[in-house]
């Protein structure tokens, strides 16, 4: 009699877990990033964590790398509902609401503290919808960090990049800055930026600088100038039409992959240090950091920078930049 019903119980949870692997909804997550960095942990971290949450009835595919295309080609695929989550750039998220690129505006935020009150305080209320209404749903943001300059010559002061020809990210507050201080910028695709430094179209690259030490940019361009003149923050996103097929629970356990920002903060900033002091230690990179009247100077940029900025996206971007700077101004600024 007990070994009947231990079969029984046995059938019936059987049959429970086959329920529960046919009813799983399979999601597409994309992302530039590499596997194995930070943002490739810290992404997998967060899948594991809302697929358990989710008690198994969701699963992530995850495609690193730019497996499923570049950024741009990613996010038309997100908001048409082809590919389900992404793990993107500022310049990436900018492209569906182009006052998102405000928060990469130069020089907006003091310092890293102050940048990460504004987006824990702050930046949902006024995104959130934004993005919704162009057929995404915000699942979280992530550190992305300051940059850095990659260039063939040194780069101390504000007339050192005078003329010179500076690969950007081809979102509207890279030129914008690095025209107004005197250089000649050139917004390009990341894969583009190598073979526009080999052939001289660029004497520079301006990008992250945890990707491009990540990547080797130093061992093309050895003159690495760390500049905190952008703190550029990306967004986890998901396409709204794959998000309104969802359960409410399970739409639940989606949302856990925004918690632990803090953790890919920490992971963001140390690895930073570590590859800049291996990319001047063991690799012969010169290493600079501006301070002083430098970094004053190149501050003083910024504001004429700004504006630019908001008058280039229109008179939506006029109401979003004020809210912004409130919001500055309650993080201590």
């Amino acid at each position: 009699m007990k070994r009947k019903f231990l079969s029984v119980l046995a059938a019936g949870l059987l049959a429970s877990n086959v329920a529960v692997a046919a009813e799983a909804v399979e999601l597409k997550y994309a992302t530039v990033a590499p596997e194995k960095t930070p943002w490739g942990a810290h992404f997998l971290d967060r899948v594991n964590a809302s697929e358990e949450a989710s008690n198994g009835s969701i699963k992530v595919k995850m495609f690193f790398s730019s497996q499923l295309g570049d950024e741009p080609t990613v996010v038309r695929q997100l908001v048409r509902g082809r590919i389900d989550i992404a793990g993107q750039s500022n310049t990436a998220t900018s492209l569906v609401v182009p006052e998102f690129s405000l928060l990469a505006a130069p020089f907006l935020f003091k310092d890293a503290a102050q940048s990460d009150c504004v987006f824990d305080n702050h930046v949902q209320p006024i995104f959130g919808p934004l993005l919704e209404a162009q057929g995404l749903i915000l699942l979280s943001y992530m550190e992305i960090g300051f940059p850095s300059l990659y260039s063939k010559t040194p780069v101390q002061t504000v007339a050192d990049v005078k003329d010179m020809k500076i690969r950007v990210a081809p979102s509207k507050p890279y030129p914008l800055y690095w025209n107004e201080v005197g250089a000649s910028a050139l917004p390009l695709g990341g894969s583009d930026s190598v073979p526009a430094l080999k052939t001289g179209r660029v004497n520079a690259l301006h990008t992250s600088t945890v990707f491009g030490l990540a990547v080797g940019y130093h061992k093309l361009a050895p003159h690495v100038t760390y500049l905190p003149s952008h703190h550029d923050i990306g967004t986890v996103v998901m396409s709204k039409k794959t998000w309104e097929k969802l359960s409410e629970e399970q739409q639940k356990a989606l949302m856990v992959m925004g918690e632990e920002v803090n953790a890919l903060r920490k992971s963001i900033r140390d690895t930073q240090e570590v590859l800049l002091a291996k990319a001047a230690e063991k690799d012969g990179a010169t290493v600079y950091r501006p301070s002083g009247a430098e970094l004053a100077e190149f501050r003083s940029h910024g504001a004429k920078a700004q504006a630019a900025l908001v008058a280039s996206i229109g008179e939506s971007a006029v109401p979003i930049w004020a809210k912004i700077q409130d919001a500055v101004k309650a993080c201590g600024g």
